[in-house]
C-alpha cells in the first residue's frame, strides 16, 4: 500500500467514474458492480492486514479460555462467573440489548444460557481496570475454524470514545492467534449504520441480508451478516 496521503475527492471520483464506464460497457449489471467493489475492497485489506492491531500483551493461561490482553488504552480479560450480573444489566440498556439480537443455532437463548455454554467464550473490557463492555465468541467450530463475534460497550459514559474498535481489535487479534480462527461473522441490524461502520473499518464485509429476522420495538427487522476472512 502507499504511504502517499489521501488522494484528492475530485480525482477519486474521476476514476470510479472511469471504471463504472469501463465495467458497463463489459455488460456488468448492479449486482456485478458490487461485487466487483467488494473484491477490490477484499484485496485492499488483504494487502494492508485489516485486522491488525495495535501492540497489546497477551497473557496465556494453561488453556485458551484463560487469557487476559493487555493494551495501552483498553485491556480484555477472561470473563468470571460473577460478571455475568454485570453483562445482565448492560444487556438492559436500550444500546446494549442489540447484544442479545443474533442468532444463536436457530434459537433463542438467554444471556445466562450464552454465558454458561461449553461452545462460547466471553471476556470483559476494562478501562483502568474498570469493566465498561463485553466481548464473545459464539458456536466456536474448532473443525471448520469459524465463531460468531459479539461487542459490546455497556457503560454509557465509555461510549464514542474508540474503545470498542480497539478492544474488538484485540479481540480478532486473539480469536486469530490462538483459537486458530479463519473466519470471523457477525449480525448487525441493518439500520445501524454506525455499527456496519465500524465493522467494516476493521475489514468486516456484508454477505447476506437476513430479511425480517428478528422483532424489535413492535416491528420485525432485518439482519446484515458481515464476515471477515482471515488470510492464510
Amino acid at each position: 500500500m502507499s504511504s502517499k496521503g489521501a488522494m484528492p475527492k475530485q480525482t477519486i471520483e474521476a476514476v470510479a467514474k472511469s471504471m463504472y464506464k469501463q465495467a458497463i460497457s463489459y455488460g456488468f449489471n448492479r449486482d456485478d458492480i458490487v461485487r466487483f467493489v467488494n473484491e477490490i475492497l477484499d484485496h485492499a485489506f488483504k494487502e494492508s492486514g485489516a485486522f491488525a492491531v495495535s501492540p497489546s500483551k497477551m497473557q496465556m493461561g494453561s488453556s485458551p479460555e484463560e487469557f487476559a490482553i493487555k493494551g495501552p488504552k483498553v485491556h480484555v480479560r477472561q470473563a468470571r462467573k460473577d460478571d455475568l450480573s454485570l453483562l445482565e444489566q448492560w444487556v438492559e440498556d436500550p444500546l446494549g440489548r442489540l447484544f442479545l439480537l443474533s442468532r444463536v443455532g436457530g434459537t433463542d437463548a438467554t444471556l445466562s444460557d450464552m454465558f454458561h455454554s461449553p461452545a462460547n467464550l466471553f471476556a470483559v473490557v476494562e478501562l483502568e481496570e474498570k469493566p465498561i463492555g463485553a466481548l464473545a465468541y459464539l458456536n466456536h467450530d474448532k473443525h471448520h475454524r469459524v465463531a460468531e463475534l459479539r461487542k459490546l460497550i455497556g457503560e454509557p459514559e465509555a461510549r464514542g470514545h474508540g474503545y470498542a474498535k480497539l478492544a474488538t481489535q484485540y479481540w480478532i487479534e486473539f480469536g486469530v492467534t490462538t483459537l486458530a480462527l479463519r473466519k470471523i461473522y457477525l449480525y448487525t441490524l441493518d439500520t445501524n449504520l454506525a455499527n456496519i461502520q465500524l465493522n467494516e473499518s476493521m475489514g468486516f464485509r456484508v454477505e447476506g441480508l437476513l430479511r425480517e429476522e428478528c422483532f424489535v420495538d413492535g416491528t420485525y427487522q432485518d439482519l446484515l451478516r458481515m464476515s471477515l476472512l482471515i488470510p492464510q
